[in-house]
């Protein structure tokens, strides 16, 4: 019969707990990063092109002042579910700007071709969507500390 904790599956669940709240947060803290790449692709892309772009370049400011704002809130244990739904919000609603700016266009503005900045811009987004949500997951899934 089997009397440790090792012996009778692996970790101990407080281990086990404590691997998945470290996880969490480095999926949070991956997001946090990805959202600031979000934030500067915005604004080295409105400095270059889009401060003359009615509409389409105020959106950029607001993408990164948000993208910015859910990243600080991340650095927050309190703030860290709502910021983190912020997060994967601000990406996707910026993918699918991108998806149709390359087809019916948004807002009159219609993107042709691809840049480095487009590429940085869809990496960061995805990334940030996909950390965030397994951050989420993970916190969801952990057992409630008693």
């Amino acid at each position: 019969m089997a009397t440790s904790a090792t012996q009778m599956g692996g970790l101990p669940a407080a281990r086990r707990a404590a691997g998945a709240v470290g996880r969490s947060d480095a999926l949070y803290a991956l997001g946090a990063a990805m959202l600031a790449v979000e934030a500067a692709v915005h604004i080295q892309q409105f400095a270059a092109i889009f401060h003359a772009v009615r509409w389409i370049g105020p959106l950029f400011l607001a993408n990164a002042a948000a993208s910015l704002l859910a990243a600080a809130g991340l650095a927050h244990q309190r703030t860290r579910p709502l910021a983190a739904l912020a997060g994967i919000a601000i990406s996707a609603f910026a993918l699918g700007g991108l998806v149709l700016s390359y087809g019916p266009g948004l807002l009159g503005w219609m993107e042709a071709g691809w840049r480095t900045s487009i590429a940085l811009a869809l990496g960061s987004e995805l990334a940030a969507v996909l950390a965030l949500g397994a951050g989420l997951a993970g916190a969801a899934l952990r057992p409630a500390r008693p």
